[in-house]
């Protein structure tokens, strides 16, 4: 990452305050879990689903209200995130309405579709597709930043360039726990698996955390037909968090676009759903992928114009 922004600077509670302001929040199950189907614009008022906005989230995020369904139990219309690094960044976020924490198991998930149209990834960056769950009180904007203010974020992460050096593209989901010494990466987990994914065409991407365990699991499912997915090839990355400490307390679900000054990353990705909690019907996942036929590939990259 490169960290050519100043530090944001934001006021937040002690851990302990926190804590305790959240306490009613702790107790609501989780199990309910929220879904919002984006049938309709996230940021007006009224919808199912209420998401509130940080940062530059007017250049980040428009609602298309005509795209078709994509898969069963889809409505009409998307939510296009633009991934430009050139601009500042931006986010939106629903409240849970509960907390959680390594302690529980949870699921996280969204189905969104990378459009190749006008996709560009330079060769030396390394910058994300993202989305996960964060803190209301405690995770700031400076993802991008060293140091960095982004504590207490569980974030899907798809880092779409290519490198002649290292290669890529790199599924890297990315937690990060408590304030440690005033820089979110000094309490932070992350593992990268070498993973091209397929543009325009739905992708379920999922996070499933087992408390048990101390382990968060991500993966990546292209849609084939109906409701039926199947896992893209590789697109399956498990991080180890039992180094964190202290672990993570998160409270809302979103979409980050983050931006680094430069023109690293410039993708549009149409969400159609985002959820926390069980997987919404009738989406369902093959156990193994199909063996593609000749010449159809089941994953792609567009090149760098």
């Amino acid at each position: 990452m490169l960290h050519r922004a100043r530090r944001l600077v934001r006021a937040v509670p002690s851990r302990a305050a926190l804590g305790a302001v959240l306490l009613a929040a702790v107790i609501a199950p989780a199990a309910a879990g929220t879904t919002a189907r984006l049938e309709r614009d996230p940021l007006q008022p009224g919808g199912p689903v209420h998401f509130f906005a940080e940062g530059d989230a007017a250049s980040r995020f428009t609602y298309i209200g005509d795209t078709p369904p994509r898969f069963p139990g889809d409505r009409r219309g998307s939510l296009r995130v633009l991934y430009d690094t050139t601009l500042p960044t931006g986010r939106i976020g629903a409240p849970l309405g509960s907390v959680l924490s390594l302690d529980e198991n949870f699921r996280f998930g969204a189905v969104l579709t990378i459009r190749s149209h006008g996709f560009a990834a330079d060769p030396n960056g390394f910058s994300q597709i993202a989305f996960g769950l964060w803190n209301a009180h405690t995770t700031g904007l400076g993802r991008t930043l060293f140091p960095s203010d982004s504590y207490d974020l569980v974030e899907f992460d798809w880092f779409a360039n290519v490198s002649p050096d290292f290669g890529g593209p790199f599924l890297s989901p990315s937690i990060f726990g408590g304030n440690v010494g005033d820089n979110a990466f000094f309490n932070f987990a992350f593992q990268s698996q070498e993973a091209p994914l397929p543009f325009d065409v739905p992708l379920l991407c999922e996070g499933v955390y087992d408390a048990a365990t101390r382990a968060l699991t991500v993966t990546v499912s292209r849609h084939v037909s109906g409701p039926r997915f199947e896992p893209v090839p590789g697109a399956t990355a498990t991080v180890d968090l039992a180094t964190l400490q202290p672990g993570f307390l998160v409270d809302t679900l979103g979409i980050a676009a983050y931006g680094e000054g430069w023109p690293s990353l410039h993708a549009e990705v149409d969400f159609d759903l985002i959820y926390v909690g069980d997987r919404p019907v009738p989406m369902s996942v093959a156990a193994t992928p199909s063996i593609p036929s000749r010449g159809a590939l089941p994953v792609g990259v567009v090149p760098v114009p």
